[in-house]
């Protein structure tokens, strides 16, 4: 079995003396579909964000497949300059 694309095992993060996250755990596989459903400020986007690399867990292991390409769409991007969500979603996948 190949490894999983994205392997987040043990995440834990703390923002302001609250657990955020404490000990969450994530694996995506090639064609997976997943859905993160939970009440606003429960870490959903922070999970994400830890996903893509912009946001460091304070404890936890994530791996990433070196040939994986993980990004974070902001829930309110700035579109401008861009005509259509296409043109800004491609815009942030790079080469």
């Amino acid at each position: 079995m190949a490894p999983p694309l994205l392997n987040l095992d043990g995440i834990k993060l703390t923002f302001g003396g609250t657990p955020l996250l404490d000990g969450t755990e994530l694996t995506a596989s090639a064609g997976d579909k997943i859905a993160l459903v939970g009440r606003n400020g429960s870490g959903k986007s922070t999970l994400l964000k830890i996903a893509a690399g912009l946001i460091e867990p304070q404890d936890g292991e994530v791996f990433r497949r070196p040939s994986a390409t993980v990004r974070y769409l902001p829930q309110m991007p700035d579109m401008d300059g861009f005509a259509s969500v296409r043109a800004y979603v491609e815009a942030g996948l790079g080469p």
